[in-house]
C-alpha cells in the first residue's frame, strides 16, 4: 500500500510539473471532462481511497499527525463531492478553472511541492 501512496503522490508531483510548464494542457483537460460522470466519480473514488489509505498508513510516515490530517480532508472533500451531486460538482469546477486560469503556474508548484512532501513523508 505504501507502493500506492507513492505512486499517488508521484502523480501530484507530475501534474504539478505540468501545471508549471503547459498549464493549458492539465486546465484543458479538466475543463474537457468537467462535464462526465467518470471525472465526477473518479473525483470522490480517489479522494476517498486516498484518504483512508493516509489515514491508516500515517503512523509509517515520518509525520504521522500532519499525514491523518490531510487523510481526514481527502475523506471529507469527497464526501462533500458525493453528497453536492455532479451538476453541482460540475458548476464548482466551472468556477474553479475561472478564478484559478491566471494563476495556475502557482499553484502547479504548491501540487509539485505537496507531492514531493508526501513521497519525503513515506520514503
Amino acid at each position: 500500500m505504501l507502493m500506492i501512496i507513492s505512486l499517488l503522490s508521484l502523480l501530484i508531483l507530475f501534474a504539478g510539473l505540468l501545471l508549471v510548464i503547459k498549464p493549458d494542457i492539465v486546465l484543458g483537460f479538466i475543463a474537457r471532462f468537467s462535464t462526465t460522470l467518470p471525472l465526477y466519480a473518479s473525483a470522490v473514488v480517489i479522494r476517498l481511497f486516498f484518504g483512508l489509505l493516509l489515514i491508516t498508513y500515517a503512523g509509517q510516515s515520518r509525520f504521522p499527525t500532519a499525514i491523518t490530517v490531510i487523510g481526514w480532508i481527502a475523506v471529507i472533500a469527497a464526501v462533500v463531492f458525493a453528497w453536492i451531486s455532479q451538476a453541482r460538482f460540475t458548476a464548482m469546477l466551472k468556477w474553479i478553472l475561472k478564478v484559478i486560469t491566471p494563476c495556475s503556474r502557482a499553484g502547479g508548484v504548491l501540487a509539485f511541492l505537496f507531492g514531493w512532501f508526501m513521497l519525503y513523508a513515506f520514503l
